[in-house]
């Protein structure tokens, strides 16, 4: 269950801290403060603690970003706070996709979003352009559609493949009752 992030807490419980959202698995959202002049990697050391696993099994990705981020980064008082972090296992994202009967494999980094899956589907499944905002990911077997912002990564988990139906969504056929 994805958690509404407390905006009082982001904007910083002291002078000397910041509140930083964090995304460490699908349906796992909180705030995490940390130091101003800390390294913004201590969110890997807080979370592979929880996991039990080592931090260099974890990345970190803000947000918008393609690269992860590294100890080198320091948080100061113009650091982007307020734009969420994405914890992630290291690794790519093994990719099948179905469609019809065919499948396409392709891998992704973790910090891959759902919507970037289905627009290589579309792609290689060739379909028609006009029909494609009405495709959309399930996983594979299931109907429940997956959120296009979502994160392979947080799909997938500590896992390295995860496969997936191209479907066509639900489509309003402008009937009255």
């Amino acid at each position: 269950m994805t958690h509404l992030i407390d905006e009082n807490r982001i904007n910083g419980a002291s002078a000397s801290k910041v509140g930083i959202p964090v995304k460490a698995g699908h349906g796992e959202e909180r705030v995490i403060e940390l130091d101003l002049g800390g390294r913004v990697t201590v969110i890997l050391d807080i979370i592979a603690a929880e996991r039990g696993c080592s931090v260099e099994e974890l990345i970190l990705v803000r947000e918008g970003d393609e690269e992860p981020l590294t100890e080198m980064v320091v948080i100061e008082a113009d650091y982007p706070h307020k734009r969420r972090h994405h914890v992630h296992h290291a690794g790519e994202v093994a990719v099948t996709v179905y469609y019809q009967a065919r499948e396409e494999k392709r891998g992704f980094k973790r910090s891959a979003t759902v919507e970037a899956v289905v627009a290589w589907a579309i792609d290689v499944f060739k379909i028609d352009p006009s029909m494609a905002t009405e495709f959309e990911l399930t996983r594979h077997g299931q109907k429940e559609e997956l959120p296009g912002s979502e994160h392979i990564g947080h799909l997938v988990g500590p896992h390295r493949e995860i496969a997936l139906d191209l479907v066509r969504g639900d489509i309003a056929n402008g009937a009255c009752t």
